[in-house]
Formats: structure tokens, sequence, C-alpha cells
């Protein structure tokens, strides 16, 4: 990383793209704190150990937003590096997106939505549905709309389609 690049690196992508998994294990690699943002929901609106998916459904988008909104202003604006694992969705404000870009380094993780979707279906994790589509159309109208978003924050697009020992090397030749 280059000594005039921001501190903190955000890995941002669709969900089930692994921000989660490879962030821990980026930190881990750094040597530096790991900060899932789902995690730093304000827990007196989102309610004790409840998931950000759970969060989700019980306030609905706008409101989940604003939760996310608001973790992201809190961690962005903290001192000293670190990795931190974006929501999918964070990118959808313009405010986001301007903090994503001058308090951090972003990393776009990409895969394939038809990976996604088994990824996901894999998964034990409360992931509600943001349409009626079925999940692999609602993945590519997902990428559709957040892929200018991802791009226009990002560093560098990593191929997230590998196995995680790929990945992070990517990753650590993307910072």
């Amino acid at each position: 990383m280059s000594p005039d690049a921001p501190s903190t690196l955000c890995l941002v992508g669709l969900r089930c793209v692994g921000k989660t998994t490879l962030g821990r294990r980026l930190a881990e690699h750094l040597s530096l704190p790991f900060v899932d943002l789902d995690d730093e929901l304000e827990p007196d609106r989102a309610g004790p150990a409840r998931s950000a998916g759970e969060c989700l459904q019980d306030l609905g988008e706008e409101g989940f937003r604003d939760l996310e909104s608001a973790a992201l202003g809190r961690v962005l604006k903290e001192e000293g590096a670190r990795v931190v694992a974006t929501g999918g969705g964070v990118v959808l404000r313009a405010a986001n997106r301007e903090l994503l870009r001058t308090r951090a380094r972003c990393l776009w993780l990409h895969a394939p939505a038809e990976q996604l979707v088994l990824r996901a279906a894999s998964d034990a994790t409360v992931r509600p549905a943001l349409s009626t589509d079925p999940p692999l159309e609602e993945w590519r109208a997902m990428e559709e709309e957040r892929g200018e978003f991802y791009a226009e924050v990002s560093a560098a697009r990593i191929d997230a389609s590998g196995d995680q020992d790929e990945v992070l090397a990517l990753l650590l030749a993307g910072i």
C-alpha cells in the first residue's frame, strides 16, 4: 500500500461474494483489525444479537440503509488502519460512495451471479430477498444496479470466483 493511500481497506461487492471471509483473511495477513460493517449496526435500533438480514426484514430496506450509513460513517471516521467488509448495498447512497472514495481504499470483489446464487443457497445466513424475482434474476438485477457504483469507489476489481487462496493473492496484489 502506498504511503499516501487511505489506511482503511474496504471490500465491496454483492452478497455472498466473500467480503467477510476474505476480509478476515486479508486483515490477518496484514496484521490489521477486521471490521464487519454488519456487526457495527447501532444495537439500540438494530436490537441485540440480530443479524443484518434480520434487521433488513424488520426495518425494511430504507431503515436498514439508515443504520448501515450511520455505521459506515462511524467506522470510516475512526483513526488507524483496518480492513472493513461492507454490506453489498452500501454503495446505493451517494453519501456512502463519497465516504468510501475519500476515506478508504476499496477493492471490488466480483463473481458471476450464478456462483453467488449457489453460495447463498448453501449458506445459513439470513438474507431476505430484495425483490420477488427468482434468485438468479435478483442477483443479476443487483449487479446491474450496483456495478457502476462499485466501479466508482474501487481502486481495483478482483475476481472472487476462484478459491480463497487465489482471491487473497489477488487482493494483496490490488492493494
